[in-house]
């Protein structure tokens, strides 16, 4: 069974390699057994690649079993996603609830946003993230730190005014760090997870004895 429910999986296409990895742990976290319940979380590298992938998902899966695309819901996700009508996608924004007000008036987040602001913070500056987690800058960036503008940009732009460099800040390790350190899990993984279930409810996986091979054959 647990191979056809690894035949017969139900995907989850996240954005990039930090929800990758979020997803992993927080899912399970959540009662989600990846294995058992046929679960693969796949990346699809980018909101600009999401058009492209699930075209190609069409023409080389077999569309017989729901699919959930997940995407940050800012200017970029809000931009490409559109709803293609096809009932066995659902897309799933990150976060759930806007938490952050963009530069057009929109509201929306990203990944960082579907934790706590302390959650964040604390994550940004664990040891093996910025300044090696020196209390004062913390201490600085949690004075100058509003909740209610996109949040990562916020430290990039931190980093940067102390000497560093926004490029080194490891976004997989900080995601990673926010999985990590959150209690309880925030409500947007929990809505994911319960999705992926309810789909696994409707679209159970069948025993291999059941699986009707007559169409065989005719070849």
């Amino acid at each position: 069974m647990r191979e056809a429910a690894k035949a017969q999986c139900i995907y989850i296409f996240v954005e990039g390699e930090s929800e990758e990895a979020v997803l992993h742990i927080l899912l399970e976290e959540c009662g989600l057994d990846l294995n058992k319940h046929g679960i693969v979380i796949a990346n699809y590298n980018g909101i600009g690649n999401l058009k492209s992938s699930i075209r190609l998902l069409r023409k080389t899966l077999s569309h017989d079993r729901p699919i959930i695309v997940t995407y940050d819901d800012d200017l970029a996700g809000k931009r490409e996603v559109r709803d293609a009508g096809d009932e066995l996608i659902t897309y799933f924004k990150i976060p759930q609830a806007p938490v952050v007000r963009f530069s057009d008036g929109s509201e929306g987040g990203s990944l960082e946003e579907a934790f706590s602001p302390d959650v964040f913070i604390d994550s940004s500056f664990e040891s093996d993230m910025v300044f090696n987690g020196d209390p004062r800058m913390k201490s600085d960036f949690s004075s100058a730190f509003d909740a209610s503008k996109p949040w990562f940009s916020q430290l990039a732009r931190f980093v940067e005014s102390r000497g560093g460099r926004a490029a080194s800040i490891n976004k997989i390790k900080l995601c990673e760090n926010m999985a990590q350190l959150c209690d309880p899990i925030p409500d947007t993984f929990k809505k994911l997870a319960a999705l992926a279930l309810s789909l696994r409810e409707r679209y159970p996986v069948k025993s291999p004895n059941d699986v009707d091979l007559s169409f065989l054959k005719n070849h």
